[in-house]
């Protein structure tokens, strides 16, 4: 998951100053309700007293903007203090909406699908990446029910404010809250599937290196092999083992010098 997250937050709204914090149990996407697809328009103006509103992150075309920290109580799914519920459990994001278009009683007007398609693709990625990045950090499944969704669906859930984000936008583009759930639980997947642990990093080097062991030394090899082991250079393990394939540690290295040495 490529996905570029700088960190501006938001020290002057009510809400950052309050500092109510939550234990994420979901992710709840927005969008801005406005042809604007730079953040950092969004970030000077919520950056102030008096705004009674404010979410974790805005997710742009070509980048994300953390204005939150995770665990702070924002103010999303309702107004100020006394909004709705998904305040106290949701971490939100705002998808910013590219320029073109405007709003009649909540339906985009003039919005040009084929035009926007591109940076449809790109926003979504990023809403994707981010999604799959705070599930992995707060142990989340984004295919159980009420985890992942969009403010619309927090509405019907009752636990959201009447907005119809981003259902009034993403199905322009032939994307479902489902297909972004789906796409998220891929990502996450993913990332699983291409992670390197130490401790499976010491499983894989551990099979490699019994498996080196275990083939027999090349033809090439058998004069010095066998001079080696008559100048009592090479032993091999108690079984009398020699593992010619194998990579020799510092000890065994300095073991076989010092060997040498002895053996002129």
């Amino acid at each position: 998951m490529e996905l570029t997250l700088n960190q501006e937050f938001l020290t002057e709204n009510d809400c950052y100053k309050t500092g109510q914090t939550i234990k994420p149990r979901g992710v709840m996407v927005h969008s801005t309700g406005v042809a604007q697809p730079d953040p950092e328009v969004f970030l000077r103006r919520w950056n102030a007293p008096g705004v009674e509103k404010c979410v974790h992150a805005f997710v742009a075309r070509d980048r994300a903007v953390q204005t939150l920290p995770w665990t702070t109580r924002g103010w999303h799914a309702g107004t100020g203090t006394t909004g709705r519920s998904a305040n106290n459990t949701h971490i939100s994001f705002e998808c910013c909406e590219p320029a073109g278009h405007t709003y009649q009683g909540g339906t985009m007007v003039g919005y040009d699908v084929e035009a926007n398609h591109a940076y449809f693709d790109d926003l979504y990625h990023n809403a994707v990446a981010l999604t799959a990045t705070l599930c992995q950090e707060f142990k989340l499944d984004p295919l159980a029910p009420g985890v992942v969704i969009c403010h619309a669906e927090g509405y019907n859930l009752g636990i959201a404010s009447q907005h119809g984000d981003v259902l009034q936008w993403w199905p322009k583009h032939g994307v479902t809250m489902d297909q972004f759930r789906q796409d998220v639980a891929q990502a996450i997947e993913d990332e699983e599937d291409d992670s390197m642990t130490q401790e499976r990093f010491n499983q894989l080097m551990e099979g490699y290196l019994a498996g080196q062991a275990k083939l027999p030394p090349s033809d090439w090899s058998q004069p010095a092999r066998t001079w080696a082991e008559e100048q009592g250079i090479i032993v091999g393990s108690d079984n009398g083992e020699k593992h010619y394939k194998s990579f020799p540690t510092r000890e065994e290295m300095a073991q076989m010098l010092y060997r040498s040495r002895q053996a002129q």
